[in-house]
C-alpha cells in the first residue's frame, strides 16, 4: 500500500524509524533515513546519514528503548515535522544508561513515495 504524506503516516514513519534504531537494522536506517541528515545529539554532536547508521550498526551507540512522551506531528506539503519528547535508554557494556528524556524536533521529507528524516536535534530536559 502507498504511503501518503499526511500526519497519520508521518507518525508511523517516526514509531517505525524508532524501532529500526533499536533493531539496529543499518538496512532499514538506509531506506528511512535522507541522503542529507543531519543529525544533532542532545550532547551537540553531530552526525550524516553515514556516521550515524555507522554508529548503531557498529553498536559504538546501543538504542535499547525508545519511548514517545509526547508527540505531534504537522505536514506541510511534502515536509512533515514532529516535536515532542521522548525518553531513550541506551546500553553499554551489556548494561542499561539511565534513562535520557529528550526534547526533539525533527524534519521529514516525503520523497520517492514514503517519508524520510531530513534532520533531528534534541535536548535533555529534566525528569
Amino acid at each position: 500500500m502507498a504511503q501518503k504524506a499526511d500526519v497519520n503516516s508521518l507518525r508511523e514513519a517516526e514509531l517505525n524509524r524508532f524501532k529500526i534504531m533499536v533493531a539496529q537494522d543499518g538496512a532499514g536506517l538506509d531506506k528511512v533515513l535522507h541522503k542529507d541528515l543531519v543529525y544533532i545529539h542532545s550532547s551537540g554532536t553531530q552526525d550524516t546519514k553515514a556516521s550515524y547508521i555507522e554508529s548503531i550498526v557498529s553498536q559504538k551507540t546501543i538504542y535499547a528503548i525508545i519511548e514517545p512522551e509526547e508527540f505531534t506531528q504537522r505536514v506541510y506539503g511534502n515536509i512533515g515535522i514532529n516535536t515532542g519528547i521522548v525518553n531513550v535508554t541506551n546500553k553499554k557494556d551489556g548494561a542499561f544508561l539511565p534513562v535520557n528524556r529528550l526534547k526533539f524536533t525533527d524534519i521529514f521529507i516525503f520523497e520517492n513515495g514514503r517519508w524520510q528524516m531530513l534532520s533531528w536535534q534534541s535536548l535533555k530536559i529534566n525528569k
